[in-house]
């Protein structure tokens, strides 16, 4: 019996260490970033989630659900400073990124609030995804995760908004690829950039109609 009690127990102890690992390898991938870009790339991801904080305010008194938008933008902005270092996006950060969408969704639901979530979600990830499938060397998955992350969070607010980080995400990324002379570029922070851009532009725009 102490045999078997000490094998279940081996057992779950290296499930446990296997589930945690990808969390841990995360959260020291983002360590690591942050050392790795030094006080310019620190100072840019808290500027990135000072204007996150800022724009998901003012969206506030439109809707709530932007909290849920803000939030997963709040946890991609770190994937996207390994992704600065390391031209990847950790799979863990982008799954925890989804959580607060998903809380959103599951709090609010409603038709409209589906669709909307699924249109966004279509609008950033589905170019991507497209883009993946036609050139894979050209566009890595972890991007197209991350663009369908960033389309339903902006969808919680308004799909449209999807469309438009889009827009200035690529926009961003093609102008600092041309400026570096770059082959290839880590696509993530210009899509994170990209939609607080979106959610700036879009408040400023339902303000003054």
């Amino acid at each position: 019996m102490q045999r078997g009690s000490s094998l279940r127990s081996a057992v779950v102890e290296e499930s446990e260490r296997q589930t945690d690992a990808p969390r841990t390898s995360a959260i020291r991938s983002a360590l690591d970033a942050g050392r790795s870009l030094g006080s310019t790339g620190r100072t840019i991801a808290f500027a990135a989630w000072a204007s996150c904080l800022a724009v998901s305010t003012a969206w506030l008194p439109a809707t709530w659900r932007v909290l849920g938008a803000g939030a997963a933008i709040v946890v991609l902005v770190v994937a996207a400073l390994v992704d600065a270092v390391e031209h990847r996006l950790p799979n863990a950060l982008v799954a925890m990124a989804a959580l607060p969408v998903l809380a959103t969704v599951a709090l609010a639901w409603s038709d409209d609030v589906g669709r909307s979530t699924l249109a966004g979600l279509a609008f950033l990830g589905g170019p991507l995804l497209l883009t993946h499938l036609v050139v894979p060397a050209g566009m890595g998955f972890g991007d197209v995760k991350a663009g369908l992350v960033l389309g339903a969070a902006l969808g919680l607010v308004d799909a449209q908004l999807a469309l438009l980080a889009l827009v200035l995400g690529l926009a961003a990324g093609a102008g600092y690829g041309l400026t570096r002379r770059a082959r290839s570029i880590p696509l993530g922070p210009f899509l994170v950039a990209g939609a607080i851009a979106a959610l700036a532009v879009g408040r400023l725009l339902e303000l003054g109609s």
